[in-house]
C-alpha cells in the first residue's frame, strides 16, 4: 500500500524510524507521544522489535517501499516489487546508493537448493519519469509504483500498480520480454487482490475508486475475469480517456463483481457486509473501502470452488470469507459470506498483500506495526478506535504480524475461521510473507521508509509457530544488490505471545 490508511480509509503522512517499550522495562508512560525505550537483550526482543534488533546487528534499514512478492516454482525465481528507488536507497549515503526512480522496479532473487537468495537483481524498470505530465508523470508504457505481483502457470508476471504518476492505474502482464497492459482501472482506483491461479482464474480488486466513476466502480470492489484465463494471449488495452476513465477497463474477459463494500455477505447469519468493521457490541464501526490481497483456498482438485478471502485494509482492519463456486459457463457464484473474527488475537490492522501456503491456508499481513516514531503517532490517532473495536484498551505490540486463517471444520460445521497470529515470524511492516516450496522459508515486504529485508525459516515444514528470523545485509555490485543473512533469533509463538501479552495497557 502506498499510502498510511486512517480509520476511514484516508491517506497520512508515510512513515520513518523508532524505538518501544519490552515488559521488564520500566520507562516513559504508555500514553507519552514518545517511543518508550526498551531492552533488546531481551529473547524475545527479535519478534516483538524486529526492527529496531535487526538495526543493532548491522542489518541494512534503507529499503523504500517493500510490497508484493510473487514467485516462479518453475524457474526457482522470486520476483519483489519496489514502489520507489527513493530515501536511504538513493542518498548516496549507507549499504545501498542506487539511481532514484520515483516509478519504482520489480527485484527478481534466485533461489538456491535451499531456497536461500544471495543476491537481487531489477528486471523491470519503471520511468522515465516526467513532471511536465501531470495525468502520466511515469511513461504510460512502462510500470509505475509497482504493489501486487502474481505468476501464473505459464511463468508470467502480472503487476499491479499503487501509484499517483498514472492517471488511471494499470494491471500488467510481463512475459519475461515485454510488458503488456492488460487493464486501466476507474478513476482513483489501486490495483489490489492479484492472484493467477494454476487453473489460470484471475482475481483482481478494486480499492478506494472515485465517487464520482459509474455504478459499480464508485465503491470498492471483490472480483473475478471470466472469460480469459491467465496466460492466453490478448491485445493490450489502450490507455483510456473521456468516460472510459471511470470505468474498468480489460483487454480481454468481464469482470464480475463478488463483493462491493457495504453490500451484505450472501447468507450471512448476521447480515454483515463487505468491509464492516464492527464495535465490540455488535454495531458497525467503519465501512472499510479499501480491499487488498486476495487468498483463494480451492477445495476441489479442478480449483472451481472454494473459499475467497480478502483484505479490507483499513485501521482496525478485517477479511471476509466467501464461498464461490463456478459454473460451466465460467460466472461464478458467491454461496455464502462471512467477516473474520479477529478477537481471539486482539484484532488486526492494515491488512495488505496476501498469500496462499502450500498446505493451503491463508496469510494475511498487518502493515505499518506501532514500531517506529511516526508508526506510533499514528497509533496514537487510532487507538481509540481499538478500544472500541475491542471493547478494552489495544496494545501497540499486538500488531505487525502474519496472521494464518484456515477455514473451521468439525465441530464448528464449517462456520467461521480459525486465526492464529504468527509472532515467530517478527513484528515489522508487513506488507505479506510468500512461503517457498519446502513449506517452511519465507519472504516478506517491509513496507515504509528505510527498512528491512528479512527472511523467515520454520523449524518444522507447514508449521510455522516456531523459527528462525533473519534480516539482510546489503553489499551493492552496480546495480545488484548481494544479500548477507544475519540471524535474528529463533523463537515460538506462544513464548513470543506472553511476553506482548505482559505489555497489555492496565
Amino acid at each position: 500500500m502506498k499510502s498510511k490508511l486512517s480509520l476511514f480509509g484516508t491517506l497520512m503522512v508515510p512513515l520513518l524510524a523508532s524505538v518501544f517499550l519490552l515488559s521488564n522495562m520500566v520507562t516513559q508512560a504508555q500514553d507519552d507521544a514518545t517511543i518508550p525505550k526498551y531492552d533488546l537483550t531481551n529473547p524475545a526482543a527479535p519478534f516483538i522489535f524486529s526492527h529496531d534488533v535487526a538495526i543493532e546487528k548491522g542489518a541494512t534499514a534503507e529499503w523504500r517501499k517493500m510490497e508484493g512478492l510473487a514467485m516462479d516454482s518453475t524457474k526457482k525465481m522470486v520476483y519483489f516489487a519496489d514502489t520507489e528507488i527513493g530515501k536511504g536507497m538513493s542518498d548516496d549515503k549507507g549499504n545501498i546508493q542506487l539511481k532514484g526512480n520515483k516509478c519504482g522496479v520489480v527485484w527478481a532473487g534466485q533461489l538456491d537448493d535451499s531456497n536461500n537468495i544471495s543476491t537481487l537483481k531489477q528486471v523491470i524498470i519503471g520511468g522515465p519519469f516526467d513532471d511536465s505530465n501531470k495525468d502520466y508523470s511515469c511513461n504510460q508504457d512502462a510500470i509505475a509504483n509497482p504493489d501486487n505481483l502474481s505468476v501464473d502457470s505459464k511463468g508470467n508476471l502480472w503487476i499491479g500498480e499503487d501509484t499517483d504518476y498514472h492517471h488511471n492505474q494499470i494491471l500488467w502482464m510481463w512475459n519475461g520480454k515485454e510488458l503488456k497492459r492488460f487493464a486501466t482501472m476507474p478513476e482513483g482506483a489501486e490495483v489490489t487482490g492479484v492472484r493467477a491461479e494454476p487453473n489460470g482464474t484471475l482475481f483482481l480488486n478494486i480499492q478506494h475508486p472515485s465517487a464520482t466513476n459509474v455504478y459499480p466502480y464508485n465503491r470498492a470492489t471483490v472480483g473475478v475475469i471470466t472469460g480469459f484465463k491467465a496466460g492466453d494471449d490478448f491485445t493490450p488495452v489502450s490507455i483510456p480517456t473521456g468516460d472510459d476513465m471511470k470505468t474498468l477497463k480489460l483487454a480481454s474477459g468481464q469482470y464480475q463483481v463478488l463483493a462491493i463494500a457495504g453490500e451484505t455477505l450472501p447468507n450471512d447469519t448476521t447480515n454483515a457486509f463487505a468491509g464492516q468493521i464492527t464495535r465490540a457490541d455488535g454495531g458497525t464501526l467503519n465501512t472499510c473501502n479499501n480491499p487488498d490481497g486476495n487468498m483463494f483456498l480451492p477445495t476441489t482438485s479442478t480449483g472451481t470452488e472454494g473459499y475467497l478471502y480478502s483484505n479490507w485494509e483499513c485501521v482496525p482492519g478485517g477479511v471476509s470469507k466467501l464461498y464461490i463456486k463456478q459454473g460451466s459457463d465460467g460466472t461464478w457464484t458467491s454461496i455464502e459470506g462471512q467477516n473474520v473474527d479477529f478477537s481471539s488475537v486482539n484484532g488486526t490492522q492494515n491488512n495488505c498483500n496476501a498469500s496462499v501456503t502450500p498446505w493451503n491456508t491463508a496469510l494475511t499481513g498487518e502493515e505499518y506495526a506501532p514500531d517506529v516514531q511516526e508508526e506510533w503517532d499514528a497509533w496514537e490517532s487510532t487507538k481509540d478506535a481499538f478500544s472500541a473495536h475491542l471493547g478494552k484498551a489495544g496494545n501497540p505490540l499486538d500488531y505487525g504480524y502474519i496472521v494464518e486463517l484456515t477455514p473451521a471444520g468439525g465441530e464448528d460445521n464449517g462456520i467461521g475461521t480459525s486465526v492464529v497470529k504468527h509472532y515467530s515470524m517478527g513484528r515489522f511492516s508487513k506488507e505479506m510473507a510468500l512461503i517457498m516450496s519446502d513449506s517452511k522459508t519465507a519472504y516478506f515486504g517491509d513496507d515504509g521508509t528505510d527498512r528491512v529485508l528479512y527472511k523467515y525459516v520454520a523449524d518444522k515444514a507447514g508449521d510455522l509457530s516456531a523459527g528462525s528470523l533473519y534480516a539482510a545485509k546489503i553489499k551493492q555490485d552496480g546495480e545488484a544488490l548481494n544479500l548477507e543473512w544475519i540471524m535474528l533469533g529463533q523463537g515460538k509463538d506462544a513464548d513470543i505471545a506472553a511476553e506482548v501479552a505482559k505489555m497489555a495497557p492496565q
